[in-house]
């Protein structure tokens, strides 16, 4: 009798497994054609999966959902998707589906800018996706990490994992694959100028989509139009863009408007090398209305460029003026996006631990144990500031190759407070606090970042954004410090003259926490080599501090100041 229920049992999680497996195997074949039936499917896999218990399919049925909306240009819920099908996964031991979640993740923030945080996710998941014994996706994932380096500029590594992507899909015999890789590298051949190498491989390329990667044919058509036209070889170029374009109009495959905006685009963009303004305002004006009704930014972006470029050329410069606002504009709204994008994926961890330490805490407060309370609040609280302070630090990396500044404001701002007489508590909780003093700069592009020389006033304009960023980052929390956290992050770039930002108030309108840190900040900031400048001498640092009292600095907080540089 056990063994016939045991039987029966397997029986049933057997053909659970079948079903989930097989509703997810349907929705993958409708996942481009049919999206909205494909998350049907998937949300009727994930509902057998957990019913039945079956945690592979559940996991892969998240993992579905998270592709789905990034596809659907959803990058807040695939995002979100993604990370709860990395943490299922990664409970659940269901390495596959972790690493396809990583690498969608990592895809999620190279479509947001993030290029950085895109780097290191899809490494974990090619270093994950190796130790599952599968084969098929290697390549991809190197083609993607190649391609994140390409954005990154580190065109040497890009090359290299471009290389070894080709080596990876040679064993699986996935001509497909080869064909698309092959074009990234004619387009990265190209971008150095390296026209020949370029047209040479885009052949190679070309060669290999016309039979096995149909799909593909207009983008790689016009990756090699583009390397033609870098040679001055314009009608070529055209005959290549021309065929895209055929193929666009009579296949039988039904092409995204965004691929048929980024080969306008890339008429366009010939037509204007060529000096055919009239033309290239034609395909450009397509492409943008193309790539407005699929929301393709990137492509927005570009079309609006190159339009500034033409109407500038034929002296219509109302007309460039209107193209170049949009620009920035659409530039801004690219920047947004990966600002909330960084800032979710702090959010995502900080609230899945603040969950974890609050039903602790419940667990405790309903066992009488309020000793243990008192220690597990604090604990939450020291978590908050772990947290954040990894993020700040992160920040740091990026911008100054150390995540000692943070801590030598820190440090500075709390000697300064004492000496200024303020209660011992509140300066130990400023020193603690200071250190988050920058943390909204994660939210900051590499290009803006790490750009070795001045800043555009555009680009300044969006460096400003991480004092309102970091506050943001901040917000929100029952915690002493970390609002005191939030009060520097706002005002720590603040002025005495009131000419400072984001809030342009001045003297003792700005709290004594911003106009403390903004003294023991920029102090270290010129002691420090930046990419942009080489680290000042104490003694010019102190000299340019004491000058600026009165103007940018708080006179009592600078005279504090002085006593500790000459102690």
């Amino acid at each position: 009798m056990i063994s016939q229920v045991g039987i029966g049992a397997a029986e049933v999680r057997s053909r659970s497994h079948a079903s989930a497996r097989l509703l997810l195997d349907l929705a993958r074949a409708h996942e481009t054609t049919e999206p909205e039936r494909s998350r049907t499917l998937v949300q009727q896999a994930r509902a057998v999966a957990r019913s039945e218990n079956d945690q592979p399919c559940e996991a892969e049925s998240l993992y579905r959902l998270a592709s789905l909306a990034h596809y659907d240009g959803q990058p807040g819920d695939a995002f979100a998707l993604a990370v709860e099908a990395r943490d299922f996964a990664m409970t659940h031991d269901v390495p596959l589906v972790m690493a396809w979640a990583l690498n969608l993740i990592g895809l999620v923030h190279t479509n947001s800018g993030n290029h950085s945080e895109a780097l290191s996710c899809c490494l974990q998941a090619l270093d994950c996706y190796r130790g599952t014994g599968h084969r098929i996706d290697e390549g991809n994932m190197l083609n993607t990490i190649a391609t994140i380096y390409h954005e990154l500029g580190d065109t040497n590594r890009a090359i290299v994992n471009y290389e070894a992507a080709i080596n990876a899909n040679a064993q699986l015999n996935r001509p497909d694959f080869d064909a698309i890789t092959w074009s990234n590298i004619s387009a990265l051949r190209a971008e150095r100028g390296e026209y020949e190498i370029a047209i040479e491989i885009g052949e190679k390329a070309l060669e290999l989509c016309r039979v096995h990667a149909v799909a593909f044919l207009p983008e790689v058509l016009a990756a090699l139009a583009s390397a033609y036209r870098g040679l001055g070889n314009f009608d070529k170029a055209r005959q290549l863009l021309n065929g895209a374009l055929a193929i666009l109009d009579s296949s039988s495959i039904a092409f995204d408007d965004a691929v048929r905006a980024r080969v306008e685009l890339a008429c366009g963009q010939v037509e204007i090398e060529a000096s055919c303004e009239e033309q290239a305002l034609i395909h450009l004006h397509h492409a943008l209305e193309l790539a407005q009704v699929v929301g393709a930014k990137p492509t927005i972006l570009a079309a609006h460029s190159s339009l500034a470029e033409v109407y500038k050329r034929l002296c219509r410069f109302e007309e460039a003026v209107q193209h170049l606002d949009l620009k920035f504009e659409t530039n801004q709204l690219i920047f947004n996006e990966g600002t909330d994008i960084r800032i979710k994926t702090l959010q995502v961890a900080h609230e899945a631990e603040e969950s974890r330490q609050q039903a602790e805490i419940l667990r405790l407060r309903t066992s009488e144990l309020e000793g243990l309370v008192l220690g597990r609040t604090t604990e939450l609280e020291q978590f908050q500031l772990e947290a954040l302070e990894r993020l700040a630090i992160l920040g740091e990396f990026r911008d100054t190759d150390t995540g000692e500044h943070t801590t030598r404001v820190g440090d500075m701002c709390g000697e300064i407070a004492e000496l200024l007489g303020q209660d011992h508590a509140w300066c130990e909780r400023l020193r603690l606090a200071a250190r988050l003093h920058d943390i909204g700069k994660v939210a900051i592009p590499d290009s803006i970042l790490l750009k070795p020389g001045p800043l555009s006033p555009a680009e300044f304009e969006v460096m400003k954004t991480h004092t309102t960023v970091g506050a943001r980052i901040l917000s929100g929390s029952h915690s002493p410090l970390v609002q005191l956290a939030q009060e520097v992050a706002l005002n720590h770039h603040e002025r005495w003259d009131g000419t400072g930002y984001p809030r342009q108030i001045g003297a003792t309108e700005v709290p004594l926490s911003g106009r403390i840190c903004a003294v023991a900040d920029v102090f270290d900031a010129l002691t420090s080599e930046r990419v942009y400048k080489k680290a000042w001498t104490v003694d010019d640092a102190v000299r340019y501090i004491a000058r600026a009292a009165g103007t940018q600095f708080d006179p009592t907080v600078v005279e504090a100041f002085m006593r500790i540089v000459h102690t």
